[in-house]
């Protein structure tokens, strides 16, 4: 062998040699990433994602935050009327309705469920703002805003829906306050907060 070979086969070693141990080391990388957002999951406690919503939703399966199983939207409803609420951490009007809807998941519990869709976000950004402003509900990930654009062309959307499934109404822009929801609840859902 030459010596340009052997200059060539030395080149093309180092390299791959270089390339692999970059591929070791981004792999450990993300699996840091993963166990710390394992970790930041644990910690936020967010309640179990719903099987699925309803027949009306699109034939998607999301990602659940919180983690655990992903969520078939357009599966069973769960009998339950359930406020679907489209945000994102960075959406300034999802910032100031966030604490609105808070309390009303309180004032409603046992008769009406929440179920967040986080659209266009870092799942480590949207559990720490779940942390942050105090959301126990569930919620799935939409990276590719696909219901988002089904329903509106920018968060905070929310979507009634009722035991069945079938969405009774569709709110568009922030709530301002708990009693808005409830009369809401009531007109669309039958349901008295």
């Amino acid at each position: 062998m030459n010596r340009s070979r052997l200059a060539g086969l030395l080149v093309v070693l180092v390299a791959l040699v270089g390339a692999v141990a970059y591929g070791s080391q981004g792999k450990a990388t993300t699996a840091t990433k993963d166990t710390s957002l394992v970790a930041l999951q644990a910690a936020v406690a967010l309640a179990p994602c719903p099987t699925g919503i309803g027949a009306a939703f699109p034939k998607l399966t999301l990602a659940c935050l919180g983690g655990g199983a992903a969520v078939r939207l357009d599966g069973p409803a769960s009998g339950v009327p359930t406020l679907v609420n489209i945000y994102g951490s960075w959406c300034v009007p999802c910032q100031r309705e966030m604490p609105v809807l808070v309390a009303f998941s309180k004032q409603a519990s046992g008769k009406v469920a929440l179920l967040g869709v986080d659209t266009e976000d870092e799942p480590r950004l949207a559990l720490l703002f779940a942390k942050d402003v105090g959301q126990t509900w569930p919620a799935v990930v939409d990276d590719d805003k696909v219901v988002l654009r089904r329903y509106a062309s920018g968060p905070p959307v929310t979507l009634f829906v009722d035991a069945k499934g079938t969405v009774a109404h569709v709110q568009v822009g922030a709530f301002t306050g708990v009693a808005q929801i409830a009369t809401l609840a009531k007109t669309y859902l039958g349901v008295s907060v």
